[in-house]
């Protein structure tokens, strides 16, 4: 499940951001099952919960997060927002069950690209969910936004998170060594790459 594990921990997120656009990413997102809204001040107590399960966590960033780093997370997540106009946004099911978040940002670790983020709370592993949520988040990237490219990162033993880059057209283009010894890789897909692939 990409997200901003592996780019924490080989550096501090730069908040320092150039604009992505004039056109921002909606407030608001739909798929097919579920319902995503940009993530907000008071949902401290979701990503606590994902920040403190193990599973979730050995995926991102090796261990469980303490809540200083939470909140530290959650006021980053806020900044992308009012900085550059996308960030994550939290999904929540017909039932009004959340399922976890994903959203676009700005890479931390690789410089001048757009990343893919996602996670789903291990409640809902094996439904989907997070190629729907990858799905409509790279929708918004190259058609709402209209950016050239965009990229994500993964553990390289990810098999699950790799499974749904590929599956959303994503193309494995670089290992990417760490300083702590955790080995990453990154796919990426084009603009021109993804409206192929929807007219297919």
């Amino acid at each position: 499940m990409p997200e901003t594990g592996l780019a924490e921990r080989t550096g501090a997120f730069d908040v320092r951001r150039k604009q992505l656009g004039s056109v921002h990413a909606p407030q608001t997102v739909k798929t097919a099952r579920l319902t995503g809204r940009r993530i907000a001040a008071d949902d401290l107590p979701y990503l606590r919960e994902v920040d403190s399960d193990a599973r979730v966590q050995r995926s991102l960033f090796g261990k469980v997060q303490t809540l200083a780093r939470s909140r530290e997370r959650l006021r980053r997540w806020i900044l992308m927002w009012e900085e550059d106009g996308t960030g994550f946004w939290l999904f929540v099911d017909d039932r009004g069950q959340t399922i976890g978040h994903g959203g676009l940002f700005r890479s931390p670790r690789e410089a001048g690209e757009i990343e893919l983020g996602y996670v789903v709370k291990p409640a809902h592993w094996g439904h989907g969910f997070a190629t729907e949520i990858a799905l409509r988040a790279l929708d918004v990237g190259f058609t709402d936004l209209a950016l050239e490219r965009i990229i994500a990162i993964a553990q390289a033993r990810n098999a699950e998170s790799r499974h749904v880059m590929e599956k959303c057209g994503m193309l494995f283009e670089a290992d990417l060594p760490s300083p702590d010894g955790v080995h990453g890789v990154r796919y990426a897909v084009s603009r021109s790459a993804w409206l192929r692939g929807r007219e297919r």
